[in-house]
């Protein structure tokens, strides 16, 4: 049961929105559908998954990084 989204992240600037989409579909994926693929497949998602996690936490440092300077600058 794979499709054109079951692609790993090659992506370096990939956004936010579509690495937490991904992120997601893989999570819905291996709790729902898990009996429909190999060890090595699973292994496969769960790496995808932890480089999306990852990218998801950097977009969100960079987003909070630009509030708490426009913050800083509404202040002054």
């Amino acid at each position: 049961m794979k499709n054109k989204k079951d692609t790993a992240v090659n992506e370096e600037n990939i956004s936010f929105e579509r690495s937490f989409k991904r992120l997601e579909e893989i999570l819905v994926k291996l709790e729902n559908d898990i009996e429909d693929y190999s060890l090595e497949e699973i292994i496969k998602h769960y790496q995808e998954g932890l480089k999306l996690l990852k990218i998801c936490r950097i977009k969100l440092s960079e987003a909070e990084l630009v509030i708490e300077k426009i913050s800083t600058e509404q202040d002054n």
